[in-house]
């Protein structure tokens, strides 16, 4: 089972659904929609697919983020000169999948509280996303993937993820549950997000060559007294490149410093706690001790 767009960071399962609004796809706790009223619809039009015991295979690009999935039986030509894989198990994959995703998006433009919050939306032309899919792994345990015999099979060797690697915050290593413990991650991992276009327009304004590409639906504007009306177009599917292009790195590496920073205080309060240095200690005097028992002070 292929994953949806693969996207650059795992995000939590909690804040994204099928039918979801989303003005950022990496980051829907800025801004989004959910409409009750097409629940219940959205829901019938769902397909579930559920996979225990998933694994897959991912590439990392330099700056840390997932680029492509390869699936469990990958083809050797395609990853051979991959320097940045990881390896991943997990206790289930759960897909949930609109099978009607046009429906499923014109249920929720039905629906007055979706259309009010696209109205909200800053700009003339308003651009925003809708999930129609949804991949989420549950208990998944990344670890290093080299090839085995310098690729002559599809053998790989695995092992912890080092220190201070590049790949996303969310499968590295938990330090503070101990050294070499791996973290588990329930998170979703891929999403089918399409593009959506929406404008405030005349019924007899002719379209555009940017609407090319885009499925239109339209509804009128309750009290406009110039007979407007609200244009709201499903696109095209975001590419898993494109997902990944979209993720703001200087936010993700500003929270991996501070981590470090307070993973280093607590060391260091570790470390003074301990009962091999007493406060009499030279380490804690600023010196160190003689070697020779004579030259004590």
């Amino acid at each position: 089972m292929v994953l949806h767009g693969l996207l650059p960071k795992p995000l939590p399962a909690d804040e994204v659904t099928v039918g979801q609004l989303l003005v950022h796809p990496l980051h829907p706790e800025k801004d989004g929609f959910y409409s009750e009223q097409a629940h219940a619809e959205i829901d019938d039009l769902n397909d579930y697919h559920i996979q225990l015991r998933y694994k897959d295979l991912f590439s990392v690009d330099a700056e840390g983020r997932f680029m492509t999935n390869y699936g469990a039986k990958f083809d050797l030509g395609r990853i051979y000169r991959q320097p940045n894989l990881l390896r991943v198990s997990a206790e289930q994959m759960i897909q949930r999948t609109s099978m009607q995703p046009a429906r499923a998006f014109e249920a929720v433009c039905e629906d007055p509280e979706a259309r009010a919050w696209i109205l909200n939306l800053p700009g003339d032309n308003k651009e925003f996303y809708i999930v129609v899919g949804v991949t989420e792994l549950k208990n998944a345990v990344f670890r290093r993937a080299k090839l085995q015999d310098a690729g002559a099979s599809n053998r790989l060797n695995e092992l912890p993820i080092e220190k201070g690697a590049k790949v996303p915050r969310a499968v590295r290593r938990d330090s503070t549950l101990g050294l070499g413990t791996e973290a588990h991650v329930s998170a979703v991992f891929g999403m089918d997000v399409r593009r959506v276009s929406a404008r405030i327009t005349r019924p007899e304004e002719p379209h555009t060559l940017s609407d090319l590409g885009f499925r239109w639906y339209y509804h009128d504007i309750p009290g406009s007294e110039h007979k407007e009306q609200l244009m709201i177009g499903l696109g095209g599917a975001l590419k898993a490149n494109e997902l990944r292009l979209m993720l703001d790195l200087s936010e993700e590496d500003v929270q991996a410093n501070l981590d470090t920073i307070s993973q280093l205080s607590l060391d260091a309060l570790s470390a003074a706690a301990s009962p091999m240095l007493r406060p009499s200690s030279p380490a804690l005097r600023g010196r160190s001790p003689s070697p020779h028992p004579t030259l004590r002070v």
